[in-house]
């Protein structure tokens, strides 16, 4: 078998967090005897193999000691408990752009951190104008980085970073930051890397980056290791506790729909609800059947009344109103306590955190009984879906079809 790439044997690392500084020597002394912090681990009794060649996402929520972990793989920081051996050069993209000087040149940085990363000045020159290209700064190169936009001087960074010729690479979620079409060419370059061969171990919250690059995953909670494995068994987990999760905080959260004050002639909303697949709840799937449950009750029976439901994004902005139509409720007469639904046979909404406006008027007179504003946040989720936006189009594509008189043209 192989030597291993990389070995991390039940690694530990601790923080101290002090409760109050000191101000003079004399309190230094003082409270040094007296201990006044706690012990924080950051990482606890971590280990995980990486094969040479092989990828390694390691994912988790923020302060679950993603970064920390790496940085005890990097050298960065020096682990309290267990061992870390690599073999073979290593690098690392913890931080974009570290090192650079804001008034030398972006050409002169890049000679400048390339020193700091090990480079020597032949490989530099051998690929100056490579570094240079990748980044899109032939114009800008000789003008000072402080004059960079923040753009700029991610792009120059990264791309330093990236043309180094490291036998094991490690990635700290840089590839969160810049445009969108900055981001694909460094995902590109990510995937040559590892067919090239790289060892990777790669930091993201991006879970289908991790499945693109990643051949196997661990997934951190708290400082420790909570799955460790292939890469769709610990994305599967993971999205399972996340989803767990935040409809348990979407329902904390959820404003209240049960409004105390009545509107017009007494009438009041009592309820709202959002129904899916397998029953009421807060987290949905594009496609989703969906049914939305309006309780109401009235002081007399209602007649004449119009239903409207209004989707909203996020920031409040109104996506679709789905509404009674008047011909068929003119004549409708309602008891005074019951439930309205409306059911969305497949949910349009694309990935997103959207709201409800709930309104009921009269349709004659036009006079509003009750209205609830951006109320019931509810979570849609897209997985493996290509499409972007936030609503979903019924549609197809249709191509011409090559025929015996155009083939030849």
């Amino acid at each position: 078998m192989a030597e291993l790439a990389l070995e991390v044997r039940e690694v530990s690392k601790r923080f101290r967090i002090y409760h109050q500084r000191s101000t003079s020597l004399k309190e230094a002394l003082v409270e040094r005897r007296r201990g006044r912090y706690e012990e924080f681990w950051a990482v606890r009794d971590i280990s995980v193999d990486v094969p040479p060649g092989h990828s390694l996402g390691i994912i988790g929520e923020n302060g679950s000691g993603k970064s920390t972990l790496l940085k005890c793989m990097a050298g960065i920081l020096v682990q309290d408990k267990g061992t870390i051996v690599s073999r073979g050069r290593l690098a690392s993209l913890l931080e974009v752009g570290a090192g650079f000087h804001p008034d030398f040149s972006g050409r002169e940085n890049i000679y400048l951190n390339g020193a700091i990363l090990g480079l020597p000045r032949r490989y530099i020159n051998a690929v100056l104008d490579e570094i240079v290209g990748f980044a899109e700064l032939e114009q800008f190169i000789d003008n000072p980085v402080k004059t960079y936009s923040s753009g700029m001087y991610t792009r120059l960074g990264f791309s330093i970073a990236v043309h180094l010729d490291p036998e094991i690479l490690l990635i700290d979620e840089v590839l969160a930051v810049g445009d969108e079409a900055f981001q694909r060419r460094c995902m590109a370059r990510i995937r040559e890397l590892r067919s090239e061969g790289r060892t990777l171990v790669f930091v993201t919250h991006s879970l289908e980056s991790v499945r693109a690059i990643c051949d196997r995953c661990l997934w951190m909670d708290r400082s420790r290791c909570r799955m460790l494995g292939e890469v769709d068994a610990v994305l599967a987990g993971y999205r399972a506790e996340l989803r767990a999760r935040e409809e348990a905080e979407l329902a904390m959260t959820e404003a209240a729909v049960v409004d105390s004050s009545p509107g017009r002639d007494g009438f009041r909303i009592t309820s709202l609800g959002i129904i899916g697949p397998e029953g009421p709840t807060s987290i949905l799937n594009t496609g989703d059947q969906v049914t939305i449950s309006v309780g109401y009750s009235s002081p007399a029976p209602l007649s004449g009344a119009k239903f409207a439901i209004t989707l909203l994004s996020e920031g409040g902005a109104p996506l679709a109103t789905v509404r009674t139509a008047d011909l068929e409720t003119a004549d409708l007469s309602l008891p005074q306590e019951g439930t309205v639904r409306l059911v969305l046979p497949g949910l349009p909404l694309l990935e997103g955190l959207y709201r409800l406006t709930v309104e009921v008027a009269d349709i004659a007179s036009g006079e509003r009984y009750k209205r609830l504003d951006g109320v019931q946040p509810f979570r849609v989720h897209s997985e493996g879906r290509r499409e972007s936006g936030m609503a979903l189009l019924g549609h197809s594509w249709e191509f011409p079809r090559v025929t015996e008189a155009t083939a030849g043209r």
